[in-house]
């Protein structure tokens, strides 16, 4: 006998607009054939998916909808059902994350004993993805929702079925006792430690589980797991199935729409890529287009240097009344004034016509860098000579020679001239100077660039402003922020460490102590 599939849908309408509560015999016998059939099937439990999207003002048709079949989406899920190991590259927002939400959480529902792990980045994105779960089940019909136990942002478990869904932060022993069902690996190139999980994962491979690899390409390392599996498979040399999604396949996706992204990228969200490079990775037209290298990246604004470095041609050096100021040296753009204040640093090096010996004075106030030393003849002990000379004119202000082998003798040499105010990296005092590793090397850059690229500090030396252009973000170095080949970065950390110390400086006046009774000899006694 041929199913009478109108006459199931209308007795299951009825059904659900009734309630559990209410349902007679005929209504509980339909709900379960439905709920059979939606536990077999991926595709029949779709119907009844709806997702909550966040409404923009202007917006219409947001708030919770039902899943979308968009072909893109099709072509995941015929995927979901027949391969045991898929690798995703994808543009940003393009529903796949949702789309495999509901597939877990519908494998969970519908196997015994299932095991899914969700893995990301970090246990704030581990937390999101596992609710992206969590938020399709609370819209399911009452006949889809088995009770959960656990219930919490990282498990959701259905003991009826004795199944779980466990989410993890990419770390070194995540997921390492656990033979999964299926194992999702969510924005994978992000991992920090995904090839320890990749190999923590091999009892699920070998045993038939599912992995699924998804990513967007990262824009400073192809030298990342995810990308490796994607380029095999694309290769044929291993066993995962390759799928590709550019941005348009979202439809209101078009060139205008490109154009008008690309357009109104936040100068935060950039962090020094160029627009191009932030579209072509996050929103990528082609394979080629995502999986390109970019050798290097420049990390400061070409058109704020550009606009600079007119500006500096227009700046005429000034001299001061002071004994031992060598201008061949010593260029001064503003003088001091009072209610100004200062802060000093220098980069520093041996001075044998490589690399340059640097001071630079800014104006806590204004970020304007008043006058400065660039050199790449003097010696360390004739530098700080120039330096001590300078600094004078701005009344001493805190100075921050780099402390490195050339660095220790400028400050020594500034200690025999009589100089005092240094910076100090610890509360004994005894540490003199900025010292450069990775992490405060990521302090000064993670400063200065966004300074920088938003207007932030003025410098009127055309030779300084240059180097900034040799500052690029090294994508075979996972992004490090350095000089490029046969550049320099000297005029750069001089103002990074400028940048970063300013806010140690007191700008407040201080004042005594107001003065209430003044005593004089005798019985007189005057009040104020």
């Amino acid at each position: 006998m041929t199913f009478d599939w109108q006459a199931h849908e209308l007795r299951l309408s009825e059904a659900i607009k009734k309630g559990p509560e209410r349902m007679g015999k005929q209504d509980v016998e339909v709900v379960q054939a439905e709920m059979a059939m939606c536990m077999k099937s991926f595709n029949r439990f779709l119907r009844y998916v709806k997702i909550v999207e966040t409404p923009m003002p202007g917006e219409t048709g947001k708030g919770t909808i039902t899943f979308q079949r968009l072909p893109h989406i099709d072509r995941v899920i015929a995927a979901l059902l027949k391969d045991k190991m898929i690798s995703i590259l994808k543009a940003r927002q393009i529903w796949i994350s949702t789309t495999l939400s509901a597939y877990v959480l519908w494998y969970a529902l519908s196997h015994e004993g299932a095991r899914i792990l969700d893995f990301s980045k970090g246990q704030p994105e581990a937390k999101e993805l596992l609710s992206k779960s969590h938020r399709i089940y609370d819209q399911l019909p009452f006949f889809l929702q088995l009770p959960m136990n656990p219930d919490s942002t990282e498990e959701m478990g259905f003991p009826v079925m004795k199944s779980l869904i466990k989410a993890f932060p990419s770390t070194v022993s995540a997921g390492i006792s656990y033979t999964a069902s299926i194992v999702v690996c969510d924005e994978h190139a992000e991992h920090p430690y995904a090839d320890e999980n990749f190999l923590s994962s091999k009892p699920t491979r070998d045993g038939g589980g599912q992995y699924i690899s998804v990513f967007t390409e990262n824009a400073w390392n192809k030298d990342n797991l995810a990308t490796t599996i994607f380029e095999d498979a694309l290769a044929g040399k291993n066993d995962f199935t390759p799928l590709f999604f550019p941005y348009d396949v979202i439809p209101g996706r078009d060139a205008a729409w490109y154009e008008a992204v690309k357009r109104n990228i936040p100068d935060r969200e950039l962090a020094g890529l160029t627009p191009d490079l932030y579209m072509s990775k996050n929103y990528p037209r082609s394979i080629e287009e995502a999986l390109s290298t970019p050798k290097t990246v420049a990390a400061f604004d070409s058109a704020v240097l550009t606009e600079l470095k007119g500006g500096a041609k227009l700046v005429s050096r000034i001299t001061v009344e002071k004994e031992g100021i060598d201008y061949e040296y010593i260029n001064i753009y503003r003088d001091f004034n009072l209610g100004d204040y200062f802060v000093a640093a220098s980069d520093v090096s041996e001075g044998v016509g490589r690399d340059y010996n640097v001071t630079v004075i800014m104006n806590v106030k204004t970020g304007v860098i008043v006058a400065d030393i660039l050199d790449n003849k003097l010696r360390p002990e004739e530098f700080a000579y120039h330096s001590v000379k300078l600094l004078e004119i701005y009344k001493n202000p805190v100075w921050w020679p780099e402390e490195n082998l050339w660095g220790r003798v400028v400050i020594n040499m500034a200690r025999t001239l009589g100089y005092k105010r240094f910076g100090y990296r610890d509360k004994e005092r005894t540490k003199p100077g900025w010292f450069t590793d990775e992490k405060s090397r990521i302090e000064l850059f993670g400063g200065l660039i966004p300074a920088m690229n938003n207007h932030q500090i003025t410098i009127f030396n055309e030779k300084g402003i240059s180097q900034f252009r040799d500052i690029i973000r090294n994508a075979n170095k996972n992004g490090r922020i350095e000089a490029r080949s046969g550049g320099n970065d000297d005029y750069p950390i001089a103002v990074g460490i400028c940048w970063a110390k300013k806010k140690d400086v007191h700008t407040e006046l201080s004042f005594a102590e107001p003065i209430h009774t003044l005593h004089f000899s005798g019985k007189t006694t005057v009040r104020v």
